[in-house]
């Protein structure tokens, strides 16, 4: 049984590759191994855990991510803190602390994110757009919900318009990929109409009138058409007939549900009362996460110096563990996709 240690904490950087203490390898991307001891990354991951002690396997392949990410991962275990973490490598530590379930990693990661990978020096387009592109796959791949609300809030405080940032980031809509189509959407939020104005011009001078094609059929499929329809109505209409007729006589189920939605809609017109039904409160949620953010990096801070002093027990506790337990060295590879 792993010692009643509370994570995170110091175990000590200078133990990391050790050839007594360090019972499992990690395969890195260049073809080189770091040893780490199993006790030390099962306590701060309980998919580490399950991995060596109830699979008994003493390999893991970490060839999906860069060796700088892995070592800055290495060490955050063993130190509790990410003193390696910088921008070029943090996707893949934020991914890792993900897969293997590193839940205070994953808040420091949510922090820095917020503090240095928004905190753009010249509002270039290049810039928000890498940060953009983080917080979509962050969502889309890892379902971190937290990134994309940074991402939208930081925009506005930085008085970034979505309208002119869209207007790069779909010019190649028939090109765009389904999580990029699902950031266009999650930046719009309650402005709708921009994306639609993107669609008709799509529809219109790109596949001119031909009907719908993959990714129009996927953004009608997953925006909130009742909630457009609501605050936009004139437009809705326009989209609806637009669509009504590209889509005449297609055989497919998906754009005739998607057809049968936008004829129910208009069917049943604007809804009473809609104003308070659209209440807009993005910026409150926002403000809720923002919060928890700084109350949960407090808490790991805390918890870190209170665990600090237990450094050496834990140690002596780890070569104990390391000099009784029998492992059946085999290798398996851990799939991260």
């Amino acid at each position: 049984m792993l010692p009643k240690v509370c994570v995170p904490t110091n175990f000590g950087r200078e133990l990391i590759n050790s050839t007594v203490h360090g019972n499992v390898v990690l395969n890195l991307k260049d073809g080189t191994i770091l040893r780490v001891n199993s006790v030390i990354m099962s306590l701060n991951s309980p998919v580490i855990n399950n991995i060596t002690t109830n699979l008994c396997q003493s390999s893991l392949e970490m060839d999906d991510f860069k060796n700088e990410a892995v070592e800055c991962f290495v060490d955050a275990m063993y130190t509790g803190e990410a003193e390696k973490l910088v921008k070029d490598i943090f996707e893949d530590v934020n991914k890792m602390a993900h897969v293997f379930d590193v839940s205070w990693l994953s808040k420091i990661c949510l922090k820095f994110y917020k503090t240095d990978v928004l905190n753009f020096e010249n509002n270039s387009y290049n810039e928000i757009v890498s940060a953009c592109e983080i917080a979509s796959k962050a969502h889309y791949n890892l379902k971190q919900t937290k990134f994309v609300g940074l991402f939208v809030r930081n925009m506005a405080s930085r008085n970034i318009g979505k309208r002119a940032f869209l207007r790069k980031y779909m010019v190649n809509f028939g090109e765009l990929s389904k999580r990029q189509i699902m950031m266009s959407i999650q930046i719009s939020r309650n402005d709708l109409n921009i994306v639609f104005d993107f669609l008709i011009s799509y529809l219109s001078f790109v596949l001119k009138y031909t009907g719908l094609d993959e990714n129009s059929l996927y953004l009608l499929q997953h925006v909130d058409i009742k909630q457009f329809q609501l605050k936009y109505p004139d437009q809705f209409i326009e989209v609806a007939d637009l669509i009504t007729e590209l889509s005449e006589g297609s055989e497919s189920e998906e754009v005739k549900e998607v057809l049968e939605k936008l004829v129910d809609l208009r069917r049943e017109g604007v809804a009473s009362g809609s104003d308070d039904v659209l209440e807009d409160r993005s910026e409150d949620l926002e403000d809720s996460d923002d919060e928890d953010l700084e109350e949960e990096c407090k808490n790991v801070a805390i918890q870190t110096d209170e665990v600090k002093r237990g450094k050496n027990n834990v140690v002596i506790c780890i070569m104990y563990t390391f000099l009784t337990s029998k492992l059946h060295m085999s290798v398996t590879h851990v799939s991260y996709t």
